[in-house]
């Protein structure tokens, strides 16, 4: 009797054991850390601001000489830049010549574009981009830019270029969502070569994207929300539509009023994939759920997507990302 009374006690704690392991996979809220509710106003102090931080790509570092003459650098990130003699300066605006440091971003991946925080929408509007670019440049520790009349030339291979692309300037001036906007140079252009690479020529540093709109006027739309457990909130979590057969990576953001987090007017009748990311206490959770976007004509539909993101590690989001 005794023996069978061991052999039962035993079998019933290995089956608590496997419920347990079963519950690792899913958060528990820690009441201490305090992000298990929503925000009106997100910072950097919270544990998404560390979550973006954590999923940043290396910047590329080169540098070049500029003195009477253009000068061509092939950056590490995959750019060929052309910089004119004259048209950059620093921040008393005098002329700069001499060694010149230069920081490039190169991003085509569309988990490149989650990992860098800039989906690719435009005022809302949906964009279909053929490659976000980043420059910087910088001397003696001083940030550099171009002239008023000063502007640079850029190119980059691209096997599936498109003559519908045109310049988009990053927006950055809030800092929780990233915009897009069409680029106010009146001389800058972007040009397909062959359908194998781009071109374009633009006086703007920093952020820079090749995009064209994606119309959704007169046809079914849908905005797409997540359905998650309710310890995923706005401090803590990003969530991302990402579009499987186009270039387009669309930002779903938290709303403290309805707690849900949700797009934009996006296209009826195409596949995606809905990627939830967060970061709770020490632990990094990952879910993603494929779908097709539904809608009716002359409506917009709301359709939600039931994600179940499961912990992980930092190293197995980015190895995700970059399958995407």
């Amino acid at each position: 009797m005794t023996r069978k009374i061991i052999l039962y006690t035993l079998l019933i704690a290995s089956v608590a054991l496997s419920s347990c392991q079963k519950d690792l996979d899913q958060f528990v809220p820690d009441p201490s850390t305090g992000y298990d509710t929503w925000y009106n106003t997100i910072d950097n102090t919270m544990p998404v601001g560390d979550l973006k931080q954590n999923l940043l790509l290396p910047v590329y570092k080169d540098s070049f000489n500029l003195n009477t003459t253009t000068v061509t650098i092939n950056t590490g990130s995959g750019l060929q830049c052309n910089f004119i003699a004259g048209s950059i300066q620093n921040a008393a605006n005098n002329p700069v010549t001499g060694n010149i440091f230069i920081e490039t971003y190169l991003l085509k991946k569309k988990g490149d574009m989650i990992r860098m925080s800039t989906p690719t929408t435009s005022n809302g509007r949906m964009l279909v981009s053929g490659g976000e670019l980043f420059v910087r440049l910088t001397k003696d520790a001083g940030e550099l830019n171009l002239t008023n009349t000063g502007r640079y030339y850029i190119s980059y291979n691209d096997s599936a270029a498109s003559s519908l692309m045109r310049l988009f300037d990053g927006d950055e001036t809030n800092p929780a969502i990233f915009n897009w906007l069409p680029t106010q140079d009146s001389m800058g252009f972007v040009s397909a070569a062959l359908n194998q690479s781009y071109s374009l020529s633009t006086n703007r540093l920093h952020w820079i994207n090749c995009d064209y709109f994606y119309d959704t006027t007169g046809i079914p739309r849908t905005i797409v929300s997540a359905g998650l457990p309710a310890s995923y909130t706005n401090a803590n979590t990003v969530a991302y539509t990402v579009f499987n057969d186009m270039h387009s990576v669309i930002g779903m953001y938290g709303n403290a009023t309805t707690r849900k987090f949700s797009s934009g007017k996006l296209p009826a009748n195409k596949q995606i994939t809905v990627v939830i990311i967060s970061k709770q206490g020490n632990d990094y959770f990952l879910g993603h759920e494929q779908g097709t976007t539904v809608g009716s004509s002359g409506t917009v539909n709301d359709q939600q997507v039931i994600v179940t993101p499961v912990i992980t590690s930092l190293d197995n989001i980015k190895a995700y990302l970059n399958s995407l």
